[in-house]
């Protein structure tokens, strides 16, 4: 992979270059990541792309591209009887937000912004995600993709 590859590749997965240092570099060896001016030396070419890190851009859009295949498939039973979208989405504006779910890797919320945008492209809809307020309206009811969807889709009414 080229620099400008990784740019690009960075860019379409919404990562800037201070949380692709420090998300996407990570590794067992490198827990924090790489220092930011080492990312940009590998986008401006004074370094060469090291393989493990196009790798890892690599199969984190592998991840977006099923995300959106996934996505495409639920817009498609998202239409109302006058064939509008009607679809609600969880926006997460923190990485803090995205990971309050368990089981969700850090890494992947930037790509899920990714996937989200491009839904709104398509006509979904957006709302913020508020943690206590989320946390009101779940009560003692166990926390899930679907009660978020179903907590999304109660405030846009």
């Amino acid at each position: 992979m080229n620099n400008l590859e990784l740019q690009s590749l960075r860019r379409l997965l919404f990562f800037s270059v201070p949380e692709a240092a420090l998300l996407v570099a990570a590794s067992p060896e490198r827990i924090s990541g790489v220092q930011e001016r080492t990312w940009r030396r590998w986008e401006d070419g004074t370094l060469a792309v090291p393989d493990n890190i196009a790798e890892m851009i690599l199969k984190l859009c592998e991840w977006r591209a099923r995300a959106l295949d996934a996505m495409h498939g639920a817009i498609g039973e998202g239409k109302d009887a006058h064939g509008e979208l009607d679809i609600v989405l969880v926006w997460y504006d923190t990485m803090d937000g995205w990971a309050s779910l368990a089981g969700r890797e850090p890494i992947l919320w930037r790509p899920q912004c990714s996937v989200i945008a491009e839904a709104v492209a398509l006509g979904a809809r957006l709302v913020e995600f508020d943690t206590a307020h989320y946390a009101q309206w779940l009560g003692k009811r166990r926390d899930s993709e679907q009660m978020r969807g179903a907590w999304a889709a109660d405030q846009s009414v």
